[in-house]
């Protein structure tokens, strides 16, 4: 049997898979560059750049790096161009004047301004070699490209990064001394991620085993990811009578195109990314095929856009479509703006078409405005430090909280501190929310009931 020990040999050496002996002589290489950075503010510069001749130039005071003192740099400015053909551009020219001999000093620049907030505005970047006293690098702006690089009182903020190797310099090789790594290290290693490789198989179509047709067109997918994300597609693939399951044909006749690629998307994704504009359709499809995530994201959204013009028009929308919290939301808002929104021919054309629904959030809002203990009032009053606007074009505009509810007891504020009836911000999320039921009924079985105006079935339950 092979012993590394009485053959003595260190732990660099191994066997390999082919049964050679490997010796490993481990090396270091250090390199050290240099770089020298200007910071020139130029006060007038959009100015410059008209009434500046053609050749005439601004040239920056020499800089250079204390580590290489003998090489020098100046940047060379043409607002307007330095040939006759270069009018209307801004030209930039970056000479090294400090070394004496012809060697040439390769190098890596990069010129760049900085324009609001910092942020940065590449003006030129490159890498050449330069001798002394010679100038290189002419890159030419156009004066329109420059102007976003122009502050508001017209000056210009340049930056000039130049890095090299100076000619003195020496590269080391040493040998590692430690015998093992003190540290292992991943460096932009690329992430096993589950959700990007779960989108390539969607957008590649690998695997896929069933066919959605919306309208004249048609998205392949596959019946296991449906079903696990959806009870309504499950059903519908899983029994062998129907035709979805029969041929793995699926006719969508009652969503557009867009809302279902966007539903499908959070299912193969989770991201809901673009459909802010359009996130009444999507919840309508989310909540048709169960995918309540999505649905109360959807609800979400819409509830960050309620103003008196709209909440009328939502609280039917979340009404039929069994969505409770910006159900919930509409209320609270109305409760607030009670005075414009019950004179409005919105909600005078609810009164005359959904009577039943009309009347429920007016006792709903009755009892929100008349709550014990604690005036309506004085509650919105505590949430004015939230600052979230609900709706920006009108005063009194109250802040979005979440899916809302009255708790007894529960504390607000500092700990410790009980209100009683108070509203509460709480989250979308089912698992984490107290029971919205409470907000309906007063006695001790309000959290195992389900809202009387609008019931749900027993798993959509928050």
């Amino acid at each position: 049997m092979f012993n590394q020990q009485n053959y003595g040999i260190s732990e660099e050496s191994h066997m390999s898979q082919t049964g050679k002996l490997e010796v490993v002589s481990k090396q270091t290489t250090k390199v050290i560059a240099v770089c020298a950075k200007l910071e020139w503010k130029i006060d007038q510069f959009e100015k410059l750049m008209k009434l500046f001749k053609n050749g005439q130039s601004l040239v920056s005071k020499q800089f250079s790096c204390p580590q290489a003192p003998n090489i020098i740099w100046e940047l060379h400015i043409y607002p307007n161009g330095k040939r006759e053909e270069d009018v209307g551009n801004v030209s930039f020219f970056l000479r090294q004047t400090g070394l004496r001999n012809d060697d040439p000093l390769m190098t890596e620049f990069q010129i760049y301004a900085l324009a609001g907030g910092n942020s940065r505005v590449s003006v030129c970047r490159d890498t050449k070699d330069f001798v002394s006293q010679q100038g290189r690098g002419k890159f030419q702006v156009s004066r329109e490209k420059m102007m976003p690089s122009i502050k508001i009182d017209g000056s210009l903020d340049l930056v000039c990064e130049v890095e090299y190797l100076p000619p003195d310099s020496k590269i080391i090789v040493e040998e590692s001394t430690s015998k093992r790594f003190d540290r292992c290290e991943f460096v932009n290693s690329p992430m096993y991620n589950v959700f990007d490789n779960v989108r390539k198989m969607y957008e590649s179509e690998l695997f896929t085993d069933c066919v959605i047709i919306v309208g004249n067109k048609e998205f392949k997918a596959h019946k296991c990811i449906l079903g696990q994300h959806s009870e309504v597609f499950r059903s519908m693939l899983n029994q062998g009578d129907m035709t979805e399951g029969k041929d793995g044909i699926v006719y969508i006749n009652d969503a557009n195109y867009e809302s279902f690629r966007a539903l499908l998307n959070f299912i193969y994704t989770g991201s809901t990314s673009g459909i802010e504009d359009f996130a009444d359709d999507v919840l309508m499809v989310a909540d048709k095929y169960a995918v309540l995530p999505l649905k109360e994201h959807c609800e979400q959204l819409l509830a960050k856009n309620i103003n008196v013009r709209n909440v009328t028009r939502l609280l039917t929308f979340a009404d039929t479509h069994s969505a409770i919290a910006l159900k919930q939301h509409c209320i609270i808002y109305i409760a607030h703006r009670y005075k414009e929104i019950l004179e409005s021919c919105d909600w005078k054309e609810l009164k005359k078409g959904n009577s039943e629904l009309a009347n429920e959030v007016l006792e709903k809002v009755l009892n929100l405005r008349s709550s014990p203990n604690s005036s309506f009032s004085e509650s919105f009053d505590r949430f004015s430090s939230l600052k979230s606007n609900y709706d920006e074009d009108s005063p009194g505009s109250i802040p979005y909280y979440g899916q809302v509810t009255f708790i007894r007891e529960t504390p607000f504020g500092s700990p410790g501190t009980p209100y009683d009836n108070e509203i509460q911000p709480a989250s979308f999320e089912r698992e984490r929310s107290f029971p919205i039921a409470r907000i309906f009924f007063d006695d001790d079985d309000a959290d195992r009931r389900e809202p009387s105006g609008n019931p749900l079935p027993k798993r959509r339950r928050f």
